[in-house]
């Protein structure tokens, strides 16, 4: 009887724990290891593919920034010439109708 009551109690006490521990450790590690971290891993990839399509829009959208920009200067420059043409026009009609009637003195 003894026997037993010895068996019983390494069966029910601090071996048995450590048994179960170690069983339940190994376990948590399979299902980390198995399903966890691969799912993880696919979860990161599509999060990063998700930065590099970002990244791909906003270096599109910068781009046609940067052609309106620079549209937009060479269309304020070419206003700038005509604007000076017509002034340069303008200043040889005043000088023409200063030559044919002069400007009265006040």
């Amino acid at each position: 009887m003894d026997e037993h009551a010895a068996l019983l109690s390494m069966l029910t006490g601090p071996t048995s724990s450590l048994a179960l521990l170690l069983i339940m450790l190994y376990g948590v590690w399979k299902v980390t290891t198995q399903t966890l971290l691969p799912k993880m891993g696919a979860w990161v990839d599509k999060h990063l593919a998700q930065v590099d399509d970002l990244l791909a829009q906003h270096t599109a959208d910068r781009e046609a920034w940067l052609v309106s920009m620079r549209e937009s200067r060479d269309q304020g420059e070419r206003i700038e010439r005509k604007i000076g043409g017509l002034y340069a026009k303008h200043e040889q009609l005043a000088a023409k109708i200063d030559r044919i009637a002069p400007p009265a003195a006040s």
